[in-house]
């Protein structure tokens, strides 16, 4: 969490007491008041942070009401909210002057500040496109579960990606279940013993792996384990918290480590951004050109390059899609192989070469792989 887990906790703890008890009285203030506290604590923690929020939401506010005077392109100028990605990739260049620019420096326990930049900006831009082409459709642009969401803290640095659909009026019950707040408090302890017990750990005996060998080949599973439990992890905590203002975010996971093929891994690894591209990338695609393989590679390429405009991200990024597109129509000679296995070897082997690729390649993103040369 940008504050550590403690002080986030009793943070939104207390915020959501406030929200319940405003939301019986008036939802806009309630909406206000949440945006409020959201913005305050964003710039306390990075000023950059406020301000890049500020100015992509209010830039995508203006391709709304340009989509509304020409409606016929409104569709495609909502593609200009990717531009928020420039900025993000200022840290690039400027680094750790970025990341250091908040009034508040993160506490014992939270992320690594330029991690908060470079995550939750990215988040920030995507949910605002989610946001925005959700209005073109309800043809009216909802302020304020749109600010809302984006400044939602506990979801700010790894999602689950959403629009402003979970914060609408609508979607908000006026009485919480107990039952759902025993679940999400279950939740959070398994979300926190996974951010901040299970992920550490594996990174610790990843760095007491020797740097050859076999040793590297153990680092490469246990450092994508770590980021499995450490992505989950954080994304469970921000979809519990969340529920204690009545709010429901999408679940991001779904066992990804049982996964026998890739198409299988993106079905169950952060739902939320699949769920993204098979709308808007994708499935658009695939109606315009007749080419779902060509769609899937390109979707994941332009993926990669959200994630950081890198080499190394440009290669995960093909690695995914060439293993997606590949799997739509696998070589002839795999298939009549592998219908002479029987049903549980099919499944393990495509269980081990799934969890190798996805890892080597998390590996590979995050410059690891070029330290052994």
């Amino acid at each position: 969490m940008i504050f550590g887990f403690e002080l986030t906790l009793f943070l939104y703890v207390m915020l959501a007491a406030l929200f319940r008890l405003l939301w019986g009285f008036s939802q806009p203030i309630a909406l206000i008041t949440l945006a409020v506290c959201n913005s305050v604590l964003l710039g306390l923690a990075n000023s950059l942070l406020l301000l890049f929020v500020s100015v992509q939401i209010g830039f995508v506010l203006g391709l709304y009401f340009i989509g509304v005077r020409f409606p016929s392109v409104a569709k495609h100028i909502s593609w200009l909210a990717f531009l928020g990605l420039i900025p993000f990739n200022l840290q690039l260049w400027f680094g750790d002057a970025i990341a250091s620019s908040g009034l508040l420096v993160p506490l014992q326990g939270g992320p690594d500040p330029l991690i908060v930049w470079t995550a939750g900006t990215l988040f920030v831009v995507i949910k605002s496109f989610v946001a925005l082409r959700e209005a073109i459709l309800a043809k009216g642009f909802r302020f304020l579960p749109t600010l809302a969401g984006l400044t939602f803290v506990p979801s700010f640095p790894a999602g689950p990606i959403f629009g402003s659909k979970p914060f609408l009026p609508t979607a908000i019950p006026d009485k919480l279940d107990i039952r759902e707040i025993a679940v999400s408090v279950m939740k959070l302890g398994w979300g926190a013993a996974a951010l901040y017990v299970i992920a550490p750990a594996l990174r610790d005996v990843a760095v007491q792996t020797p740097e050859a060998g076999w040793g590297t080949v153990a680092d490469i599973y246990l450092m994508f384990g770590a980021l499995f439990f450490d992505f989950s992890g954080y994304t469970l905590i921000a979809i519990s918290v969340a529920a204690f203002f009545g709010v429901t975010l999408p679940e991001n996971f779904n066992r990804p480590y049982l996964a026998t093929s890739i198409r299988e891994f993106w079905q169950r690894w952060h739902m939320s951004i699949s769920a993204f591209v098979g709308t808007y990338l994708f499935k658009p695609f695939v109606r315009e050109t007749g080419l779902p393989r060509t769609g899937i590679f390109l979707a994941f390429v332009a993926v990669g390059l959200w994630h950081e405009f890198t080499l190394t991200y440009l290669l995960w990024g093909i690695g995914h899609g060439a293993a997606l597109s590949l799997a739509m129509k696998p070589p002839k000679a795999w298939r009549q192989a592998m219908s002479k296995l029987p049903p549980w070897l099919q499944k393990l082997i495509g269980w081990a070469l799934t969890m190798t690729w996805v890892a080597l390649l998390s590996y590979i993103a995050n410059g690891l792989f070029w330290s052994l040369t």
